[in-house]
C-alpha cells in the first residue's frame, strides 16, 4: 500500500487508538496521512486550546512517522448529527490519492456517536472511491462470521512516546487507564470495506451490525508485507492478514 488516509473523530484517536497502527504501516513504508474531523471530545474549546491541541497531535502524529495532519472544524460533542454528506464529501476531498482508509470500530452498540458518524461518512467516501477501508477494533473475532482482518503488530514503546505529546490531557483522564489496560502486543483491523466489494453508498455497517455485506470473491488490496493465513500460522512481520 502507497498511502493510508487515517480519518478519526477527535485528536486522541490518533494516538490512542490507531497510534500502533499508523507506526506499524509508516514502518512497512506506506505514506499515512492524518484527518481529524474535530479537536476534541467536548465542547469547544477556546482559540488557545485549540491551537495547542493541533499543536500536540501535529508532534504525536510525526512521532508515529505519518507525514502530516489536517484538522477541520466541526464542533465537538455534535459531529455525531452532521451533515453525512458534507462529512463524507470532505473525507473524498482528502482520499483522492489513497488507496485505504482507516477508522475507529464503531459497529458496537455501545460506539460513541461521533465514531459511528465517522465510519459512516468514510464509508461513503470509500465506496464513492473505490478504495479499501479498515476499522480499529478491540472486539474479539466472532467465530463463522469470517469477516477479513489484518493482525498489526504494534510498536507500544513508541505509541507511549506518541501520546505524551498531548500535554493538555490529565494524567488522570479516563482515557489513558483505558488504554494502559489495553497492552496487547497485535492490533486487528477489520475490512469493512474490500476494493472490489459492491455495496450502496448509503449503506454503510449500521450500528450493532457485524459490517460484513461482502462475499468470498470479493478482494482487498492489503498492505505491503500482508499474507492471508489460516489462524495460528506463523507471519510475517509487522502486518499480516487473516480471516476472523
Amino acid at each position: 500500500m502507497r498511502r493510508l488516509l487515517v480519518v478519526c473523530a477527535h485528536p486522541y484517536d490518533a494516538t490512542f487508538a490507531l497510534g500502533g497502527v499508523i507506526g506499524a504501516f509508516a514502518d512497512a513504508g506506506t505514506s499515512v496521512h492524518i484527518l481529524c474531523l474535530t479537536h476534541g471530545r467536548g465542547p469547544d474549546p477556546s482559540p488557545r486550546c485549540r491551537l495547542d491541541r493541533a499543536r500536540d497531535l501535529g508532534r504525536a502524529v510525526r512521532r508515529l512517522g505519518a507525514e502530516d495532519v489536517m484538522l477541520l472544524d466541526h464542533s465537538p460533542g455534535t459531529l455525531g448529527t452532521a451533515n453525512l454528506d458534507e462529512l463524507a464529501d470532505e473525507i473524498q476531498e482528502a482520499a483522492a490519492a489513497a488507496d485505504a482508509l482507516l477508522v475507529v470500530d464503531a459497529t458496537g452498540r455501545d460506539a460513541h456517536p461521533d465514531h459511528v458518524r465517522t465510519m459512516r461518512a468514510a464509508y461513503r467516501a470509500a465506496t464513492a472511491t473505490g478504495t479499501v477501508l479498515y476499522a480499529w477494533t478491540l472486539r474479539p473475532a466472532e467465530p463463522g462470521v469470517g469477516r477479513p482482518v489484518l493482525v498489526v503488530d504494534a510498536d507500544r514503546a513508541r505509541q507511549r512516546a506518541a501520546i505524551a505529546c498531548h500535554t493538555g490531557l490529565p494524567a488522570d483522564d479516563p482515557l489513558r487507564s483505558r488504554w494502559m489496560r489495553h497492552q496487547d502486543p497485535t492490533e486487528r483491523l477489520v475490512v469493512l470495506r474490500a476494493e472490489r466489494m459492491l455495496a450502496p453508498a448509503n449503506r454503510p455497517p449500521a450500528v450493532g451490525e457485524e459490517g460484513d455485506d461482502h462475499d468470498d470473491d470479493t478482494t482487498t488490496d492489503h498492505p505491503a508485507g500482508a499474507r492471508h493465513r489460516q489462524e495460528g500460522a506463523a507471519a510475517p512481520h509487522p502486518v499480516r492478514a487473516r480471516t476472523a
